[in-house]
């Protein structure tokens, strides 16, 4: 695991991993009206039930650090009937508001790619009822 966004403190360095900004993207995400899932590098889609359980890889969402600055990249499956740029806006705000304030580390860009629409009647295949 590799270590990224270190701040110098008085008694040591505080890194965090690429990890922790991929879940807290994930967990901001889940949140929002009209995110329906995440899909994954191989391009299969995840309900987000199924990627925020434990053990599962943040897939959907990658994280590259230079220096102190973050730039997220989401693939995110949104519901038919939401209005995309608002959509992809409040996920950009809510993602780079969070990781700011969880880490302290600058958040240069949040970029979202919409990769599909689902139906809403297909809403109740992809995520299982509580």
């Amino acid at each position: 695991m590799t270590s990224s966004g270190q701040a110098s403190k008085e008694w040591g360095d505080i890194g965090v991993s690429n990890e922790v900004f991929e879940s807290i993207a994930l967990i901001c995400t889940q949140k929002i009206a009209g995110v329906v899932g995440i899909e994954s590098s191989e391009g299969l889609v995840d309900s987000l039930s199924k990627v925020w359980g434990r053990g599962e890889a943040a897939r959907g969402v990658k994280v590259t650090t230079i220096e102190d600055d973050v730039a997220i990249d989401m693939t995110v499956i949104m519901k038919e009937g939401f209005p995309i740029p608002q959509v992809a806006e409040h996920i950009q705000r809510e993602v780079k508001s969070v990781v700011e304030e969880m880490t302290g580390q600058s958040v240069q860009s949040v970029n979202i790619l919409v990769a599909d629409l689902q139906p809403a009647a297909a809403e109740a295949e992809l995520i299982p009822p509580s």
